[in-house]
């Protein structure tokens, strides 16, 4: 998928040679060589002089879902985000699928430390976006036995429970292994409306049996600016679409890592931000992936006074795009480092 500009384990900047849509000049492109591909990452703002926010995507997604919340986050608050392997613009991972089917997030994490390393960051503030909550978990654990982390922020992450587990495991992954289009182009369609990272009303569009009761869903809220945002959000699913499984796969399998990892991270002080989307919690509930036993395990493995939670009302799982400066404003209020547009309220 992405280019290989050059050869070695060396840092690589290759302006203009990605697919995205961020706008040119807003970050800087590069790549960097592992031994299961090459993954595609951006850099905003000078890493070494100030702790940035790592970002991990959601899936389907990219580094791109990060471009509208960073046009509301001061530029003096330094940005890396990476694409997983399969995503965006990184390399689909050199695997097996008989033996080393995907690279797991302990691996994606310590690479991602290597970026950072390279980038010469210090301490860093890792950012996890649903399904890249795990990851930017596994990073804010190896940062924080080098002592490099004090706060990590989540937005829509998920902790299993048994039952969702053994679902994703072995109904939802097998269903999306080894996607291909369809002749009629029907999965253009399909991948339009899916809740999955998406800013459209998720229980809307889930609920709705119809073309027209599907229209109905995007309402004033979504308008021109939301459209455009979910077209990202289906541009990167169709990038993704034959690999993609992968990405759940590690989410599955890193799953009875989290709580362990949660109570380590927290055991070196650092503060923890959970954001939830009103409409994705209900989603997710509805679906059984069980979004308030999650919250509550999650919660618990966090001593009350490093925790922060803050939940957008209506917010779907493209909140970080539809509402993007009510979340500038949380992570800038916990952050204690700016605050961003209007004041917002929190339930």
């Amino acid at each position: 998928m992405a280019p290989r500009c050059l050869a070695g384990r060396v840092l690589v900047l290759c302006l203009g040679t990605a697919l995205a849509a961020w706008p040119p000049g807003a970050v800087r492109r590069a790549f960097w060589e592992t031994p299961r591909g090459f993954l595609h990452y951006v850099v905003r703002g000078d890493v070494a002089a100030a702790p940035p926010l790592v970002f991990f995507h959601a899936h389907p997604s990219s580094t791109e879902r990060l471009r509208w919340l960073a046009e509301k986050i001061p530029p003096s608050q330094p940005l890396i985000a990476v694409d997983y392997f399969g995503a965006g613009s990184s390399d689909e991972c050199i695997c097996d699928d008989e033996k080393d089917e995907y690279v797991d997030y302990s691996t994606y994490a310590s690479f991602e430390l290597q970026i950072c390393d390279a980038e010469k960051a210090g301490k860093i503030i890792p950012f996890g976006d649903e399904t890249g909550g795990s990851p930017a978990l596994e990073l804010a654990y190896l940062a924080s036995r080098q002592n490099r982390v004090d706060k990590v922020v989540f937005f829509e992450w998920m902790y299993l429970s048994p039952k969702a587990h053994a679902y994703v495991q072995n109904v939802y992954i097998p269903s999306i292994r080894h996607l291909h289009p369809a002749a009629n182009g029907s999965h253009l369609a399909k991948f339009w409306y899916q809740p999955d990272a998406g800013p459209v009303n998720g229980l809307c569009v889930f609920t709705a049996q119809t073309d027209s009761e599907r229209a109905k869903c995007l309402g004033p809220r979504e308008g021109d600016a939301d459209l455009e945002k979910n077209q990202q959000k289906t541009v990167d699913a169709l990038l993704n679409m034959r690999t993609g499984w992968q990405f759940k796969m590690a989410w599955a399998a890193y799953n009875d890592k989290i709580a362990t990892r949660l109570s380590l991270v927290s055991a070196s002080n650092a503060s923890i931000l959970f954001m939830y989307g009103e409409a994705a919690d209900a989603l997710e509930n509805m679906l059984g992936l069980d979004h308030d036993w999650s919250s509550f395990h999650l919660h618990a493995a966090v001593p009350e006074a490093q925790r922060t939670v803050k939940t957008i009302p209506d917010g779907t799982e493209g909140a970080l795009q539809s509402n993007a400066t009510w979340v500038a404003a949380a992570i800038g209020e916990f952050l204690g480092t700016w605050r961003a547009g209007r004041s917002v309220s929190y339930i």
